[in-house]
């Protein structure tokens, strides 16, 4: 993680990001295309649960709600 190369404590990132105007924002994605990405998912990965889904989520930098 970035803090550990930095070697900051989280929070102390948390505030030098706000401070400055750094904002994580989530994926621009409409329910039906998130609804589209999941679906494609559970086909190739029927056992698969949320936290598979989760990071392939992450994996593919979709940051949702």
């Amino acid at each position: 993680e970035l803090v550990d190369l930095l070697g900051v404590h989280r929070n102390t990132l948390r505030l030098y990001m706000k401070s400055h105007g750094v904002q994580r924002k989530y994926s621009e994605l409409t329910n039906t295309d998130l609804d589209v990405l999941i679906t494609e998912f559970k086909k190739k990965h029927p056992d698969s649960g949320i936290r598979y889904i989760i990071g392939f989520l992450r994996r593919h930098n979709i940051r949702v709600q």
